[in-house]
């Protein structure tokens, strides 16, 4: 395609629909049922937000497939009254955040956050910002955002009225970057150490589910380590896995899940169309591109490269058919904004071509990559991919984790 130039004033999101345009996308239909096309997204969306301040929130090419329950709509405005009253610089917010210079609790607190780590690539980014809002919707905490290095120029604020960033002067913030397996308050060396006790409870945990987490760290998905954690104000979690899968295997939040998400493999699908909405670009400058960008490489930490890959996964998220590779969270990212269940490319083993080269997916929901393999109640190694209907194990991915319906 040759170079498209748009002139000042042309924002981001008004090139996603320029090129679904020129692209011929249309969103009628899906095997997946007819696309709900609304302003709210059937209640997803909060209220109160002036249209202006993030086109792509109304101006979305794609409706929502399927309806969410009314349980979930209830729960998201409950979230984001509890966000309102506990979120940045409010006075339960500063509250909290004296007692982590003590390193102990003064008093139990009216708000528990839980604080994402800016971590790994968009596409893991924004699955795993998926997840941790979720854990907080079942555990009644706040979700706080690291910035990092573009968040806030990638995506719009989900809620009106308060922000989901953690402020700059959190004073924990210039100690993310050290935070790992051997940090004092890493949740899995506190078990190894035996330091986890109901009597004495830290005013924060850090939370290491990374893929290289060990058995210890794991354990954060039974719920006999989930009746600590509550205790604890402040959470802070880095990952880099889409994690939810496993959360449907803690019997203490079962019935909350049944209700929040009666049909299992739109979770991500609903909570992706609540948060994620790109962000325009603030001074209007010229935006040229020539396709998809093509950059044969991850940049992670570069906010151009980062504003392209988010523009290709929404651009991706239109089409009616979907074909990804194996092991991609860029891929799952468009086919649960979407609402698709794409076919998946084998990845090539010993030079030789897979046969059947390609498969269609048993559900839009996005595999958790590096699940536990532990039975909680038994104590031991079992396989965590044949103790439900629902979770299931990954088309491109053997020992990875995935929703499905029953």
């Amino acid at each position: 395609m040759a170079s498209l130039g748009f002139s000042r004033g042309f924002q981001f999101w008004h090139l996603v629909l320029f090129l679904a345009s020129i692209f011929g996308l249309t969103s009628d239909a899906s095997d997946s049922g007819d696309f709900i096309k609304d302003k709210l997204l059937g209640g997803l969306l909060a209220a109160g937000f002036d249209d202006k301040s993030c086109l792509s929130r109304y101006h979305s090419v794609k409706g929502l497939s399927g309806n969410p329950s009314p349980y979930l709509i209830s729960r998201l405005r409950k979230y984001e009254a509890l966000h309102k009253k506990c979120g940045p610089y409010t006075e339960s917010y500063n509250k909290t955040v004296k007692d982590l210079g003590s390193g102990h609790l003064s008093e139990s607190p009216d708000c528990k956050y839980v604080v994402w780590i800016s971590f790994s690539g968009l596409g893991n980014r924004i699955l795993t910002l998926a997840s941790a809002f979720l854990y907080a919707l079942l555990t009644n905490r706040v979700l706080l955002v690291d910035p990092g290095v573009d968040t806030v120029d990638l995506f719009c604020e989900p809620i009106p009225d308060v922000s989901w960033f953690l402020p700059p002067d959190f004073p924990l913030t210039s100690q993310f970057h050290s935070f790992n397996q051997k940090s004092d308050h890493c949740h899995g060396k506190m078990l190894k150490n035996k330091a986890v006790t109901n009597s004495k409870v830290p005013s924060s945990v850090y939370l290491h589910l990374v893929h290289d987490y060990d058995d210890e760290d794991k354990l954060f998905f039974c719920d006999e380590e989930q009746r600590f954690l509550q205790k604890v104000p402040w959470l802070m979690m880095r990952t880099d896995n889409y994690f939810i899968p496993s959360l449907f295997l803690m019997p203490s939040f079962d019935q909350e899940l049944g209700k929040l998400f009666p049909n299992k493999e739109k979770v991500f699908h609903f909570l992706g169309r609540d948060m994620y909405w790109e962000y325009p670009t603030v001074t209007g400058e010229v935006i040229s591109v020539s396709q998809p960008s093509h950059e044969g490489h991850q940049q992670t930490e570069k906010q151009i490269h980062n504003q392209k890959a988010w523009a290709e996964m929404y651009l991706l998220s239109l089409t009616d058919v979907l074909v990804t590779s194996s092991w991609s969270t860029f891929g799952y990212v468009a086919q649960g904004l979407g609402g698709l269940k794409p076919w998946i490319l084998y990845k090539p083993e010993n030079e030789t071509a897979p046969d059947p080269p390609c498969r269609r997916v048993k559900s839009m929901e996005p595999c958790f990559h590096a699940p536990p393999f532990y039975d909680c109640k038994a104590k031991r190694g079992t396989d965590t991919g044949a103790l439900v209907p629902h979770v299931r194990h990954c088309e491109d991915m053997s020992w990875g984790l995935k929703l499905v319906d029953n």
